[in-house]
């Protein structure tokens, strides 16, 4: 299923468990990103970098870098979405 068709919030799960390592079903959208253990400076450029692939657009650096929640995102994702 291409990232058009999922939700944002699919999305973001998908894509932070596959790179992670971790169970899609163990993350919430309003887990701080800090709170999971894989999450460092390195794996959060993965993600952004597979997000924009799994997009096809670019994401904003500077929002993404700001978000702190799974849900922060999730609603970057959509904004990606609908402005396609």
């Amino acid at each position: 299923m291409s990232a058009d068709q999922l939700s944002s919030d699919q999305v973001v799960k998908e894509v932070v468990a596959q790179l992670l390592d971790l169970d899609e079903e163990s993350l919430s959208m309003d887990q701080p990103l800090a709170d999971i253990e894989e999450w460092d400076s390195v794996n959060a450029l993965r993600v952004l970098v597979y997000l924009e692939r799994e997009l096809g657009e670019s994401v904003d650096y500077d929002r993404f870098m700001k978000a702190e929640l799974l849900a922060d995102l999730s609603a970057l994702v959509a904004d990606v979405q609908v402005a396609r």
